[in-house]
């Protein structure tokens, strides 16, 4: 073995006759990659168990899929490893971040220049932008001129395809720190903190925020810390269902990914406010599609298997990270991932399976008890 991750603490006995013990190593480098942090996703995956499963199990050829990309975590680093990588997701918003982190400019000094060409084009179409039409619920968190620039600024952003840009306008989207865009609210999930932080003992957290200047400073931060990037290889998302990718008869070589956590983790609800900027009004008809119902889930998972397994190989792996919780499947309550196990079985055979514990203080959405730890599951291409 090549290493390990921290916190990643022991195999799960008795699993099927595999598993496996990881040592208490720690990789380093992932993290140094600044444009993992541009905007927060719940239930992503962490960039240093991404370093530790693509050194682990992918191949010298071949792409990485993220068949649920979600953040872009693992796309970013397969990327950054020097794979093509292919990812694709139904959520809007997933996919627009993991376009952000795929297709940055390859300098900050372009960054900002085109950030620069932007800020030109903005100011007119803010002094003729009324918000009156804007749902009452997305007012609330915005002072209204903060919220005439951010309406221009999505919508410049997203008719030039602008991901990268888009991805950091996300970022500070809401938050009660002086360089986020809205009134005192969470930065994960948008919730208001008006009674924490009341506007008659804090009038600052309530005035006029200038965009352009948020959305610099979020820019430098992201190229802090950027390694060097082939930007020659081949970097895809798609939004569409994961049982649907056609590659044209291309393969990949080994697929890493997090399915949905069914009703556990709700995507869209704890993104509505990005969302809404990037065009969807009903995030509640969303949820239904990308965190369903167990009954559905199966489904698709079974149907994810059995598409996967036509573009990977005899003999290549497909890691899938399940959330701890149980499923009743064929009658009968059981683990998640022993569901998953016996939905794959037809196309993949079981490799290793271990565990890794998930901190509070990793959580995007503070106090989330329903999962206490993922169990990563290494299949092998009948």
């Amino acid at each position: 073995m090549r290493g390990g991750v921290d916190g990643i603490v022991s195999k799960i006995n008795n699993l099927w006759g595999v598993g496996m013990k990881l040592n208490n190593l720690t990789y380093t480098n992932a993290s140094s990659n600044t444009m993992n942090s541009l905007s927060p996703y719940v239930g992503k995956i962490r960039p240093d168990l991404v370093e530790f499963l693509i050194d682990e199990y992918a191949t010298s050829e071949g792409g990485i899929l993220d068949p649920f990309c979600g953040s872009g975590s693992v796309l970013l680093g397969g990327w950054q490893k020097g794979y093509s990588v292919i990812g694709c997701d139904l959520n809007p918003y997933a996919y627009v971040l993991s376009m952000g982190k795929l297709t940055p400019f390859t300098s900050l000094e372009i960054a900002q220049e085109a950030l620069k060409h932007y800020n030109l084009k903005i100011a007119d179409s803010v002094n003729k932008t009324c918000v009156d039409d804007v749902p009452a619920w997305v007012r609330s968190f915005f002072n209204e001129d903060t919220l005439k620039e951010i309406c221009v600024w999505s919508t410049i952003l997203r008719n030039n395809r602008e991901w990268f840009l888009l991805s950091c306008l996300m970022g500070i989207l809401h938050h009660q720190r002086p360089g986020f865009l809205s009134y005192p609210s969470s930065h994960g999930a948008p919730y208001l903190r008006s009674k924490k932080f009341p506007e008659i003992d804090n009038p600052e957290m309530y005035e006029y925020r200038n965009v352009y200047d948020r959305l610099l400073k979020k820019v430098i931060r992201s190229y802090k810390k950027f390694p060097d990037m082939d930007f020659s290889l081949k970097r895809e998302v798609h939004m569409k269902n994961s049982s649907l990718l056609n590659l044209g008869g291309d393969k990949v070589s080994t697929i890493i990914t997090s399915p949905p956590y069914m009703k556990s983790l709700t995507y869209a609800r704890d993104n509505r406010l990005r969302l809404w900027f990037l065009g969807t009004d009903n995030w509640e008809d969303l949820d239904k599609i990308i965190s369903p119902a167990p009954v559905n889930f199966i489904k698709l998972m079974g149907s994810s298997f059995e598409s996967w397994s036509r573009i990977q190989r005899r003999g290549d792996k497909c890691i899938a990270i399940i959330g701890d919780m149980s499923i009743v499947y064929n009658n009968i309550k059981m683990s998640l991932y022993e569901a998953i196990r016996i939905i794959a079985k037809p196309y993949y055979s079981m490799c290793e399976a271990f565990e890794d514990p998930i901190p509070e203080s990793k959580k995007v959405i503070k106090g989330n008890g329903r999962i206490k730890r993922e169990v990563i599951l290494v299949l092998r291409r009948r």
